[in-house]
């Protein structure tokens, strides 16, 4: 396997013609809501929500797989969540970024992790609906959430 980095910078330059597309959404985790819970007084204001995300570049199969994940809580205790990985393949990850290994950087030339993060987060909704359909929480699907949050949130390896 090679290195792991994980990345604690980003510069971005102008944007280009990039060719991507989604592979795969694989590792889907959904749990169930736990027995015993009374969730008779649950509303939009006592229910909370815990969000993640995270990506891993794979240089040598150019390659971004993009994690976000969700978790409903009420009254302390976690009710339900789930998670996917959303595999892109990008035809070259050079036309992306460049890392910066000893400073640990990514220079990117092309911006794409907005549309990457927005498009597997909106998909995890999905997910999410499917499996909260004729559960006390259907009512409730994952609350928009602004792009710029999700980036800036975004935690990124780098795997040679």
């Amino acid at each position: 396997m090679g290195h792991l980095w994980h990345i604690i910078g980003m510069v971005m330059e102008d944007p280009n013609n990039i060719k991507f597309r989604l592979v795969s959404i694989a590792n889907e985790k959904t749990t169930t809501i736990p027995e015993g819970i009374d969730l008779s007084s649950i509303s939009e204001e006592s229910l909370q929500f815990q969000y993640k995300i995270g990506t891993v570049i794979k240089l040598a199969e150019n390659t971004i797989t993009v994690v976000p994940s969700i978790r409903y809580m009420f009254g302390g205790a976690v009710l339900f969540e789930s998670c996917a990985e959303f595999v892109y393949s990008v035809l070259s990850l050079d036309a992306v970024m460049d890392v910066d290994k000893e400073n640990k950087k990514l220079n990117m030339k092309v911006n794409i992790f907005p549309t990457l993060l927005g498009a597997a987060y909106s998909s995890l909704r999905g997910i999410v609906y499917a499996r909260t359909l004729e559960t006390p929480l259907e009512k409730y699907p994952i609350p928009m959430i602004d792009l710029n949050t999700l980036l800036s949130k975004n935690g990124i390896s780098v795997i040679e």
